[in-house]
């Protein structure tokens, strides 16, 4: 018979890694006599061994363990031997955690304390959270659905594909008493109103990070349904990329209010549930709306063979973000374009202001198309994809394009920012470093498009386009 045994503990992002042979059975953390647990965020159990995941940003009821010695409950032997420790602090808050292994005995002990918050922001919240919960006590409906953003102007995107949805279902449409709350430039009178529709709502639907829906307590019968905006699981993003300049403070409240998160496959729930700080069954693989529609092609109205450059942001946010776009030469650019019949469409990431510095003798073949919110309004018509690390990669492939990576910058976006899958193994597509290289693998047509089957079914695996049918019914049947 075949024994239980932890041969390997480790520290990765804000993840907690324990590995061995056999089973992994009941395990977890114990504090204080078994009072107090920390469980795995996931388990996976196979042929080969089992793999126990523990989330040191939210794992403990949505929030990082707190301060003490925490042992491991395991039914086996332990064979591990490191000592790995992490430092999350930021914001003049402290989480450091460290991890001891012998032969006896796996633990780790924390060391939390808080962020301290300054006078503006306590007052604020006082003012928004009177209003909150001024506005549940007179709601009157049950029935209340609000669609709200800080980042857009009016519904668009995933958001407005789930209001499509509703709007076909004459019960469902008659029944809900549908409330919108948009803006992209808020200030304190957009903070009151959304705090009063809050209140009021039963279902909340976002798809983007949204600091004002993090400021409340709900009741549990209140649903808040995260779409995100973005497909797949490319960079990372939210409590992933805790520690790093420019992340989430460890004990902050956002995302960890969803009830519901939607994602494109079983393979990345994981994740997001990291991501955003819920348990792994609040996330859901139903696809994702914005991409229902992609099934259809446009035709172009023109032969020439259409390049789609639409690169991420650099920066830790909209504030700071920009693009060097001194790593573009436009002039070569064009004449690749004049003497290949090609064209050049940019889409530039919503965060960036700077328009793409286009010169009048090149508007012929050259294009900013930057003004539009949904890039999949330009993917349709595109012969190639040009990125870095946006994950608009993961539509282009569903449409099965060829795609190219200019990214002249890699190892200080891993060291920055860093993916949850090595990215050279990863993308699927060509992967340049330099101007010269990009001109050439567009002249070329060297794309390795084989890499963009094999992305799709781990990604997409099973997809039928049909998200927002799905999403509705879980939120509202």
């Amino acid at each position: 018979m075949s024994k239980n045994v932890i041969t390997s503990a480790y520290i990765k992002r804000a993840l907690l890694f324990i590995c061995g042979k056999g089973k992994s059975g009941d395990i977890h953390f114990f504090y204080k006599n078994e009072k107090e647990r920390f469980t795995p965020l996931y388990k996976d159990d196979g042929e080969d061994g089992f793999t126990a995941c523990f989330d040191l940003a939210s794992g403990y009821d949505k929030a990082p363990i707190p301060n003490g010695k925490w042992v491991l409950k395991f039914d086996g032997e332990i064979e591990a031997d490191s000592i790995d420790s992490r430092d999350f602090s930021d914001n003049g808050g402290v989480y450091r955690i460290e991890l001891n292994c012998n032969n006896d005995e796996i633990s780790l002990i924390s060391k939390l304390s808080p962020t301290k918050v300054n006078l503006t922001v306590k007052c604020a919240d006082i003012i928004l959270k009177t209003i909150f919960h001024a506005a549940k006590m007179v709601a009157k409906s049950n029935d209340r659905v609000l669609f709200t953003s800080q980042s857009r102007k009016d519904i668009s995107g995933n958001e407005k594909d789930i209001l499509d949805e509703i709007l076909k279902r004459d019960k469902l449409k008659n029944r809900l008493k549908i409330k919108f709350s948009f803006t992209d430039k808020p200030n304190f009178k957009y903070y009151i109103k959304t705090a009063w529709m809050l209140g009021q709502s039963e279902t909340i639907i976002i798809d983007d990070y949204h600091p004002i829906v993090y400021r409340f307590n709900y009741d549990k019968k209140v649903k808040i349904a995260q779409l995100w905006h973005a497909c797949g699981a490319f960079k990372t993003f939210g409590y992933s990329r805790l520690g790093k300049e420019g992340s989430l403070r460890f004990d902050s409240n956002a995302h960890r209010c969803y009830t519901h998160a939607f994602v494109s496959g079983d393979g990345i729930r994981k994740y997001y549930a990291e991501a955003f700080g819920i348990p792994m069954e609040c996330v859901y693989a139903t696809g994702v709306p914005r991409c229902d529609n992609l099934k259809s092609t446009t035709k172009k109205d023109t032969d020439k063979f259409t390049i789609l450059f639409a690169p991420t942001f650099r920066g830790n946010g909209k504030e700071s973000a920009h693009y060097p776009f001194e790593m573009l030469n436009l002039d070569k650019l064009a004449d690749v374009c004049r003497e290949n019949n090609m064209q050049v469409i940019f889409k530039m990431h919503p965060f960036i202001k700077e328009q793409v510095p286009i010169s009048d003798r090149h508007k012929d073949v050259l294009f900013d198309q930057s003004n539009l919110r949904e890039v999949n309004d330009i993917l349709n018509y595109a012969d190639l994809v040009i990125t870095d690390y946006s994950s608009l990669i993961y539509e282009a492939a569903l449409l099965d394009k060829p795609m190219l990576f200019y990214t002249f910058d890699l190892d200080e976006y891993i060291a920055t920012r860093d993916f949850y899958e090595p990215f050279e193994k990863f993308v699927p597509g060509k992967i340049v470093s330099n101007f010269d290289n990009l001109i050439k693998a567009i002249e070329k047509k060297e794309f390795d498009n084989d890499k963009v089957e094999s992305f799709k079914q781990f990604n997409f695996s099973n997809y039928k386009f049909d998200a927002a049918k799905k999403i509705v019914d879980i939120l509202f049947n």
